[in-house]
């Protein structure tokens, strides 16, 4: 395996002054933490320029041509030379694939250490989805105009950093050097800390990572959980369920981190149609359970959709209002999750609390709805098909009570001792 390799990327037919400091600000950095550490640390530009000007060497550092990212991306997909598109917008559609191509690559020939880049929105747009294809835990930062924006398309699931630029990144001034050398210091920190770290762990032994998604209204539910969970020796990775964090999971899942068993607990319809495949796809038995189905979470009170304005309303806090769920949605839901499972050849316990599914739902809180809560557990346990794997099992308590948390992970407990697994398994951070 080569030296650890660090990617400063970016489009130097147009981000040229931009890019060399950059380059050379990571660089200092790294020489600074580095003599104090045993981690050495190249790095290597990379351009990405989608227009016609070729740039074939930038200082003394290691540079990547265009020309050499488009030909280790027609090598990848066993092509002719691939030619950019006159049109800009399909030109960095194809640098951005180029890109991906290269760092998985890097990633594969175990030299990546980490990558940061800069950009406008054209730049953010191009390097975001490369960028995120870098494991969890490799450092990977953009020093971006939109940082401060609608940030979920560049950023989706990942732990991708976007740098605010404050200024456009057009030239080196006195708000933009601070800027990108700040960016770089904190770059070159997290690449130097997760070496040394790496060297570190290399004896620790691995637990078993146990997934968890959660809504506030379970939190007394999740911790009792969580607790027991880690008293039988395992790890408990919790997410928010506000939509990114199940999906950030159900990411987990996919690359490894997941592999033994996951329980849900949280807001199961702030998702898309695919919620569940992944757990499906991969046979990961699971426990499951409906916390906050008595809700859907809207924004400010004054922003509530007009035909929504009369349904039973509680104000969560100043961004986010919820909206009690009627029976009908309630049956959708239970159709939802049904179809789900059904599919599924993984052992699977739903377990079910008869007294309430939040924190709202409950005697004399706002929420408390029994004929909408029964409708969702009995078109469960009717449309569910249960077998010796996929288990239904309704429970006398409601979902924030510590027998309800605890018939949670004895469910889960039985499951395991059902499905063969070793710890040595488990995915990490490489």
């Amino acid at each position: 395996m080569g030296s650890a390799k660090v990617l400063c990327v970016g489009t130097a037919d147009t981000k040229l002054d931009e890019l060399r400091f950059l380059s050379e600000s990571v660089r200092s950095s790294l020489t600074t933490f580095c003599s104090s550490s045993s981690s050495k640390v190249e790095v290597v530009i990379v351009d990405v320029s989608a227009g016609q000007k070729e740039t074939e060497s930038l200082g003394d550092f290691k540079f990547v041509t265009r020309k050499e990212l488009l030909l280790c991306y027609s090598e990848s997909v066993g092509e002719n030379p691939i030619v950019l598109p006159d049109d800009r917008g399909k030109a960095v559609g194809v640098m951005s694939k180029a890109l991906e191509h290269f760092i998985k690559k890097a990633q594969a020939d175990g030299v990546l250490a980490g990558a940061i880049g800069l950009g406008g929105t054209g730049g953010t747009s191009l390097l975001s989805a490369p960028f995120r294809s870098l494991p969890l835990g490799v450092p990977k930062l953009i020093v971006s105009t939109v940082a401060s924006g609608q940030t979920n398309p560049y950023v989706g699931t990942s732990d991708l950093i976007l740098f605010p630029s404050v200024v456009d990144v057009c030239g080196i001034n006195s708000v933009s050097r601070v800027v990108l050398s700040n960016a770089a210091t904190a770059l070159a920190g997290m690449v130097i800390g997760r070496l040394e770290r790496f060297q570190e762990s290399r004896s620790e032994g691995k637990k078993c990572a146990v997934g968890i998604t959660m809504y506030g209204v379970t939190t007394p539910c999740v911790h009792v959980v969580k607790e027991r969970l880690e008293k039988e020796g395992y790890e408990t990775l919790i997410f928010h369920a506000t939509g990114v964090g199940g999906k950030a999971m159900e990411s987990l899942v996919r690359e490894g981190y997941i592999q033994v068993a996951d329980y849900v607990v949280g807001g199961v319809m702030a998702c898309d149609s695919s919620r569940f495949d992944v757990i499906i796809e991969k046979k990961i038995p699971f426990v499951l359970s409906v916390g906050a189905l008595d809700m859907v979470a809207l924004g400010p009170k004054d922003t509530i959709p007009s035909h929504f304005q009369q349904r039973k309303i509680h104000v969560h806090n100043a961004q986010i209002s919820l909206m009690r769920t009627t029976v009908e949605e309630n049956k959708k839901f239970a159709g939802f999750i049904a179809d789900k499972l059904n599919k599924s050849s993984s052992k699977i316990s739903v377990c079910l609390p008869q007294k309430g599914v939040s924190a709202l739902d409950a005697s004399e809180k706002p929420f408390y709805d029994p004929e909408a809560t029964s409708t969702l557990l009995n078109e469960l346990n009717r449309l569910i098909h249960a077998n010796e794997d996929r288990q239904v099992k309704m429970h006398p308590w409601h979902i924030n009570e510590p027998e309800f948390a605890n018939a949670l992970v004895d469910s889960f407990l039985q499951i395991c001792s059902k499905y063969p697994h070793d710890s040595d398994e488990i995915k990490t951070s490489k």
